[in-house]
């Protein structure tokens, strides 16, 4: 059984005058690969200090969906653009480890290893 996957990217603005190329740059690369957009907004920390000011999360069907966006080449190509724009991190979540996806890309693994 697959499970979602999603890409959370926490970041700050580093040139504001240029942030409004990003959405109709990335749109194309999100649809290719079935991501639906469920935020992309300023957030406020609710406990704890964040040195990041904005949130931008996509949903995909699949764990394996969100590695071949992230790593696909239209993404490379994107990421150096927005790198210019935008400065922060990037994560991936699933809502179970026990998707096919996270094993076979050693995610399991990696956070047995942590815990």
């Amino acid at each position: 059984m697959n499970i979602a996957g999603y890409v959370l990217h926490h970041y700050n603005n580093i040139d504001g005058s240029r942030v409004g190329e990003l959405g109709p740059l990335s749109l194309p690369i999100v649809e290719k690969y079935g991501a639906e957009l469920l935020v992309s907004y300023p957030i406020k920390p609710l406990k704890g200090n964040s040195i990041h000011s904005n949130m931008v999360v996509y949903k995909f069907e699949t764990f394996v969906a969100v590695l071949e966006f992230y790593h696909s080449p239209e993404m490379v190509e994107f990421s150096n653009l927005r790198d210019k724009i935008k400065d922060g991190l990037a994560t991936v979540i699933t809502r179970s480890l026990r998707d096919r996806g996270c094993c076979e890309f050693g995610l399991l693994s990696e956070l047995v290893e942590v815990f």
